[in-house]
């Protein structure tokens, strides 16, 4: 019993770390997740299909130009608390690619750009739409058979569009990738949020892929846990897929005093979805869930208000 009593002490004790880990990063939007994870995750995938024979899809154009994407999404509150927040956005990612000496190293580009639709709370006085844009440079760089790195930043502006004080913001990512195992590979580095509330913080993860049926992704700030549904060859497969990621961000707005200010919208999310994979950075996928622990806060004013919990779904069209 005191073994069992132990062992469920320890549970809860990374279950409660990893809960502080997600929340410190619930303001990170510009650590765009899909870039970094599914680079590790690709090497590994790759390296398990190859070993059992099979012909892995291959996720980039041999060409400067990598493909667009389009993405849109609906928050949906479930309660009134402060009046109630619903949410809805729509995003453009435009994706180039540029070797730098070799293809084993590439300097990825995406310039974006994201509007974000508030309704409500009635409580407090928001901006009707929040802005996103800006670039993110991304670059991956493989050392040898065993190591790699991979380095991120994205100066952006954030803001309501009605003033320029504390809209510029600038995200840093650095890891290290261990390649331990043809199946698993370990990312360790840090990760600069461009926020004065929060300090440098630590960035790891995980990515096992013990056959090319089933990956086991468990990159902070999107684990995630994947089934392949069928393949095509080198042309196509697709996903399901279960696991949790972060919603929110930090905009500069005016308020109706007329003062300049930081708002921050920040949540937690369960998801699953299903997602198409087609060669040449082409592809869909559609995802939905349960968005909790949210929140609405000012910097100026520090006007801090709990919302209630949320249902979303969101999609996404690569071409």
């Amino acid at each position: 019993m005191e073994r069992l009593y132990d062992r469920n002490r320890t549970l809860l004790l990374l279950a409660t770390i990893l809960m502080i880990v997600l929340q410190r990063f619930a303001a990170a939007q510009d650590y765009d997740p899909m870039i970094v994870s599914d680079a590790v995750e690709q090497e590994v995938y790759q390296n398990t299909e190859l070993r059992f024979g099979e012909e892995p899809v291959e996720r980039f154009r041999k060409s400067f130009y990598q493909g667009t994407e389009l993405v849109g999404g609906y928050l949906a509150d479930l309660g009134d608390k402060a009046g109630g927040l619903d949410v809805s956005f729509e995003e453009a990612r435009v994706s180039l690619g540029v070797p730098l000496g070799s293809m084993d190293n590439l300097l990825a580009i995406r310039p974006y750009f994201r509007a974000d639709h508030l309704n409500g709370p009635t409580t407090i006085d928001v901006p009707e739409t929040l802005y996103d844009t800006g670039v993110s440079l991304f670059n991956r760089r493989v050392w040898s058979d065993r190591f790699s790195t991979t380095v991120m930043i994205t100066p952006s502006v954030r803001s309501d569009f009605t003033t320029s004080k504390k809209a510029f913001r600038l995200f840093g990512l650095g890891l290290v990738n261990w390649q331990k195992r043809p199946d698993l590979s370990l990312s360790l580095g840090v990760v600069y949020l461009g926020r004065s509330d929060l300090p440098l913080l630590p960035a790891f993860g995980a990515t096992w892929t013990p056959n090319p049926w089933w990956k086991f992704d468990a990159m902070l700030p999107r684990p995630r846990i994947a089934r392949r549904l069928w393949k095509q060859g080198g042309q196509a497969e697709a996903w399901a897929y279960i696991g949790g990621t972060l919603g929110g961000n930090t905009w500069a707005v005016t308020r109706d005093s007329g003062a300049d200010d930081e708002l921050t919208l920040s949540d937690l999310r369960l998801l699953a979805g299903y997602e198409q994979i087609r060669a040449g950075n082409r592809g869909l996928f559609v995802e939905g869930g349960y968005s909790f622990n949210r929140s609405i806060e000012y910097e100026q004013t520090e006007d801090d208000i709990d919302l209630d919990d949320a249902l979303f779904v969101q999609a996404g069209w690569q071409f």
